[in-house]
């Protein structure tokens, strides 16, 4: 696929970048003469601890005991994201709830599974794709009551752009073909725009050197089973995209 020759083209150029960086380092060392064996062993270790699975492990350690931003002062479990480091789909919603918050893993509740079951609806499973929110910490309405249902809000402008910069290195490590949001506040925060979600859904943006394509959040499905017709329409807009790579 296209998408992949790109990958693969990208980690060469990695490769030449590091072993360019290695011989520049032997000959302010002073030496003029490095063994094959050598420099191959060099690329190798360095093209392993560029891997996506590798950046995004780091990235995620990285975060682990963030507390620049309130969300991260009354969360339980950072909810960083899960799938495939090479998906060709990243999903992206807004930010964890309850059931996120306590178990540390993104969409597991009921929109979650809603959300499982489109991807299965489109031949995947969500091991094959990658899921993430615009911020990693659950936005709770009393941070005082974590244990409590029904204790969401949405993220704050102050906590987005506290946040977002985590999930534009996500997207740079993964590099999508596709990026489906989901929901208002993922669209408008990653577009940076305020035109409503019933505007936007359904059509392609070009985002980060990749498509994007917003769609309303599995919750609204759930609170309204009309705009399912909807976003299997984005869905299918979505697999026809990936087919033409």
């Amino acid at each position: 696929m296209k998408h992949k020759k790109k990958r693969i083209e990208k980690e060469y150029k990695e490769i030449l970048t590091l072993t360019g960086k290695y011989l520049e380092q032997k000959k302010e060392q002073g030496e003029r003469q490095v063994y094959l064996s050598e420099n191959i062993e060099f690329s190798k270790k360095n093209k392993s601890l560029a891997m996506p699975e590798n950046l995004l492990a780091e990235l995620e350690k990285k975060l682990k005991n963030c507390r620049e931003c309130n969300l991260g002062k009354s969360r339980t479990n950072l909810v960083f994201g899960a799938g495939n480091p090479n998906a060709w789909l990243m999903f992206v919603g807004e930010g964890p709830g309850h059931d996120e918050d306590m178990n540390g893993l993104p969409f597991i509740g009921r929109a979650g599974k809603l959300l499982t079951k489109i991807i299965e609806a489109m031949k995947m499973k969500r091991e094959d794709v990658y899921i993430a929110n615009i911020v990693k910490c659950h936005p709770m309405i009393d941070p005082d009551q974590p244990q409590k249902r029904g204790n969401d809000r949405p993220p704050r402008p102050e906590e987005i752009a506290q946040c977002k910069p985590f999930l534009l290195k996500q997207i740079e490590i993964i590099k999508p073909e596709v990026i489906c949001t989901l929901g208002t506040h993922a669209t408008q925060s990653l577009l940076e725009i305020t035109t409503p979600i019933g505007v936007l859904r359904g059509k392609f943006c070009s985002f980060e050197n990749c498509k994007l394509m917003p769609t309303y959040h599995p919750a609204a499905l759930l609170r309204n089973s009309n705009l399912k017709k909807f976003v299997w329409e984005d869905m299918k807009k979505i697999m026809k995209e990936h087919s033409k790579n």
